[in-house]
């Protein structure tokens, strides 16, 4: 199957082109008059959404306000530049209308800007895609390739643009934080509770996004129990694992954000109110002994405090209580039936396998630990993508792989005089087309 373009395709390349980027990102005062356009389109101030050459010198004027006429002469110009990709022009009805282009370079601004969170919605598109996965059969390579090239690929750019607006929103916050800083305490104050109130908002979506993430493990969970040869079809799977991946970064930081932000807040709370706290105290005492009083009752010296005072009742009177002693001899008690129960030998032979399995696992690990360390003091150099792969294929177990190598990896940090490199180029073994890991090398000072 031919998936891919007799001739490469050279993003930067093109784009590069001087022409090409004008007429993708116009300049400021031109992409002002699209969005002017744009917003008096989404209005409906155009029938049929077309509008004239005149409507679109108004634009023009509106946004630049020319003060010379020769200015006329650009319009002509730039109209002639936008046809590339924003405006297509009918010849017939001499008006013009938005190519797909524009219609997008507006949106994704206007979205941007506007910062609408919608986890819950996000959720829904995910369990969508699910179903839709889940009704592919195994073996069709050609439906599963159409789900990731359409359905996924309109799934992930929404699950991104949530994870933006949610770190937007954290970032005005604290912007808005420092801009206001300079008000007076009480406005402060109030500035502080509204952004504490945005940040705990933003937690609060934070988890909702946590909550579709989740979702897309099993997306992962679904595509890994698939045994596809196309290696195209596969190159498309470590692409969804990738963007997995990614998003779990994202809202780790998110998270780390939070945690390092709202504590500092509640901290200035806590010290603009302690002046207040005590400036109250103060006035409480000080009316409390200007209107109370001391007078002599039943020969003891009694504060009497002011009649509006709630006099706090300290001293409850202790209860009376009659204990009554149960006598064993007339109420005996009633024997109790002894159970004997019975031992599960199934269940008591399964748990003493998997405690052997895991004894048994540990020990392969730290076997494979000290072969590889004995690698690098002989050799001075290993190659442990490459090691990892050999431990899969001798052991068919993930996990002693992968314990070995993060045990490993640890140890290397730790000592002195060894070096892990990291190189960006998968490794990959044609025995587990699933896994794909980066090219990890260590070597040893001389």
């Amino acid at each position: 199957m031919n998936h891919k373009n007799d001739i490469e395709f050279n993003f930067f390349a093109e784009i590069k082109n001087p022409s090409t980027y004008k007429q993708l990102f116009p300049r400021r005062k031109i992409g002002l008059a699209i969005i002017l356009l744009y917003e008096k389109v989404i209005a409906g101030n155009f029938t049929d959404k077309q509008f004239t050459e005149k409507d679109i010198h108004n634009a023009f004027v509106e946004v630049s306000k020319p003060l010379v006429r020769h200015q006329i002469e650009d319009y002509s110009g730039y109209i002639y530049e936008l046809q590339e990709y924003f405006l297509d022009y009918d010849q017939e009805s001499q008006k013009y209308v938005f190519k797909d282009y524009a219609y997008k370079f507006c949106k994704h601004a206007k979205s941007t800007l506007k910062g609408a969170l919608s986890p819950t919605k996000i959720k829904k598109l995910c369990n969508s895609i699910i179903k839709l996965l889940k009704d592919i059969n195994d073996d069709d390579v050609s439906e599963l390739q159409d789900w990731l090239e359409i359905h996924y690929k309109d799934f992930e750019p929404k699950l991104r643009e949530q994870i933006d607006f949610l770190e937007k929103q954290i970032a005005n916050s604290v912007e808005q934080l420092k801009k206001d800083a300079s008000f007076n305490e009480q406005k402060f104050i109030d500035v502080l509770k509204g952004v504490e109130d945005s940040l705990d908002n933003a937690r609060e979506q934070s988890k909702e996004l946590r909550s579709a993430y989740e979702q897309t493990k099993t997306i992962r969970t679904l595509l890994e129990k698939r045994e596809i040869e196309d290696d195209y079809v596969n190159d498309l799977i470590i692409e969804v694992n990738s963007f997995i991946g990614y998003v779990n970064l994202r809202l780790n930081t998110i998270d780390k954000k939070l945690q390092r932000i709202q504590p500092r807040i509640r901290q200035l709370f806590s010290t603009l109110n302690r002046p207040r706290f005590n400036s109250k105290v103060q006035k409480f005492i000080r009316y409390v002994l200007n209107n109370s009083e001391v007078k002599i009752v039943e020969n003891k010296k009694t504060i009497v405090f002011p009649e509006t005072f709630l006099i706090p009742k300290i001293h409850f009177d202790t209860p009376n209580f009659t204990m009554l002693r149960k006598d064993i001899e007339l109420f005996p008690s009633k024997p109790r039936k002894v159970i004997n129960y019975k031992q599960n030998e199934l269940i008591i032979t399964s748990n003493k396998e998997k405690v052997l399995n895991k004894i048994n696992q540990q020990k392969k690990v730290s076997d494979w630990e000290k072969y590889i360390m004995s690698e690098i003091e002989l050799r001075n150099y290993v190659n442990l993508s490459s090691i990892f792969y050999k431990i899969l294929n001798e052991e068919n177990d993930v996990q002693v792989a992968t314990t070995s190598l993060f045990n490993v990896v640890k140890k290397v940090r730790k000592r002195g005089g060894l070096s892990l490199n990291i190189i960006n180029e998968l490794e990959q073994n044609t025995n587990f087309k699933n896994i794909s890991l980066w090219k990890m090398e260590v070597t040893k000072s001389l």
